[in-house]
């Protein structure tokens, strides 16, 4: 039991984190400073990993710095979990010291939870963007194997917990995880590595993988375009003296149930304005939204109007 900054009796347990940036050439002050404040974001889903691993609540956590070494970087730290009770900090405790895969959390799984939420992250960033990226995916199967091998889970569970860490503002989690690996942009051969268990291979994030690492990604949402011909139109909202406002309208079939903002191309905004349902050609434009992984339709674009049978 200790003091917090509150002066409020607390209760903790700490996890080592050691990631090492194997570079031929120094890394800049600043790539290393972002780095370590890119960090303190991602590690804020450490704490939802291993309350699903330990199946112990934890009420908070702090990432503290305990060594730098500069050359090829090598980051030591320190990261801090608070229970609210004495109970909660002795049953993760306990976890570390009795249960099978507790060894591997307190010997190094931070590392290790860190290049599995980045490579995941970057996995997801390029199916968003519709990018191969097969060093990645390699890499990603890689470290899921060996996180498995650590742990003593499945690499199913492996994936669960990575899943876990990447729900969410993805676009916040993916700018961090990018950022933690500045120190080897624009470095060939460069290598991120975490120690793994004595007698195990450490993970890593290989040169091929971060070869393919898009650190200019432009995560602002970018729109594509998809036709759809004769599907049913229900008007919900309309203006008959307009064909750019006031319109809005469901395509069941296409889209679903979300209303959409209409306009029109060339046709005959007459032909629908006292039919509540109608047949038309349409094209929908979406955006795309990393946060969900998917299309998000935004409005449609009346092209043609089927006359009523």
């Amino acid at each position: 039991m200790a003091k917090t900054d509150d002066n409020q009796e607390g209760y903790f347990a700490e996890i080592p984190l050691r990631l090492y940036f194997a570079t031929e050439e120094p890394i800049a002050i600043k790539d290393i400073a972002t780095s370590l404040l890119a960090l303190e974001k991602l590690t804020k889903r450490f704490p939802q990993m291993l309350q699903q691993l330990t199946k112990v609540e934890i009420d908070g956590y702090e990432l503290r710095v305990e060594r730098l070494e500069a050359g090829s970087l090598l980051e030591d730290l320190i990261v801090k979990f608070f229970f609210s009770s004495p109970e909660k900090e002795q049953a993760f405790k306990d976890f570390l010291e009795n249960h099978p895969m507790g060894k591997a959390v307190k010997a190094g799984v931070g590392g290790l939870a860190v290049l599995l939420v980045i490579s995941q992250l970057m996995l997801l960033y390029k199916s968003f963007a519709g990018d191969d990226s097969p060093s990645i995916q390699a890499n990603h199967n890689t470290i899921i194997q060996i996180g498995a091998d650590q742990l003593g889970i499945t690499p199913e569970e492996v994936v669960e917990l990575a899943e876990v860490a990447t729900e969410g503002n993805r676009k916040q989690l993916f700018s961090a995880a990018r950022d933690v690996l500045r120190p080897v942009e624009g470095h060939s051969e460069a290598t991120v590595i975490a120690p793994g268990l004595e007698g195990m291979p450490p993970v890593s994030l290989s040169p091929e993988a971060l070869s393919e690492v898009p650190y200019d990604a432009d995560l602002n949402a970018a729109e594509r375009e998809i036709a759809y011909q004769n599907v049913m139109l229900e008007i919900r909202a309309l203006d008959r003296d307009k064909t750019d406002s006031g319109w809005w309208g469901v395509l069941s079939s296409a889209v679903g149930e979300k209303r959409l903002r209409l306009y029109f191309d060339e046709v005959d905004i007459d032909a629908i304005a006292f039919r509540p349902v109608v047949y038309v050609d349409a094209t929908v434009t979406y955006r795309h939204d990393f946060n969900q992984a998917t299309l998000v339709p935004k409005h449609a674009t009346i092209t043609h109007i089927y006359a009523a049978e």
